[in-house]
């Protein structure tokens, strides 16, 4: 099963390294590595890496290098809800990590201080509404994408204020 999962993850990550260069492919990674750690199986693996994709397949489509944002937000909470099945310490640490792995990308990429601040800001907002969200119902996997999937079009409407 681990194999499996590393195929899952490493596919991943190539194909977004192909798709949209290393700062797409390294939150896949990142999930992976954050699957692994949880001992999350495969299946919940691809489920919680297909969205994301879907972000990098609109912005090949579009051209709108925003959708990066989108794209990192889904896994961020996927993660986080992941992890709230832990702790709530937990779920804001596993989040966390793929917040601060978005924000040295854009700091790579020379995002200026009040375009990083309004990232920061939107994915904190979004972080904390989906872990309220996710901690009042059940665990499960279903709910997991539906939370993240929602949290990605808060960030994409919250990019717009």
């Amino acid at each position: 099963m681990r194999l499996l999962s590393a195929s899952i993850g490493l596919g991943a990550a190539v194909a977004a390294a192909l798709s949209g260069g290393w700062a797409w492919a390294l939150p896949c990674v990142v999930m992976w590595l954050e699957f692994r750690a949880a001992r999350a199986d495969a299946t919940a693996l691809a489920a919680a890496l297909a969205p994301g994709l879907l972000w990098l397949l609109l912005c090949g489509i579009t051209g709108d290098r925003r959708l990066y944002f989108c794209y990192t937000m889904q896994y961020a909470v996927h993660l986080a809800c992941l992890y709230r099945e832990r702790s709530l310490r937990a779920a804001i640490g596993a989040g966390g990590v793929l917040i601060a792995v978005f924000v040295a990308v854009r700091v790579a990429q020379a995002a200026t201080a009040s375009v990083l601040v309004v990232e920061i800001a939107v994915s904190l907002m979004v972080l904390v509404v989906s872990l309220a969200t996710y901690g009042t119902g059940a665990a499960t996997s279903a709910r997991r994408m539906a939370i993240a999937a929602v949290a990605s079009l808060l960030a994409f409407a919250g990019l717009a204020l």
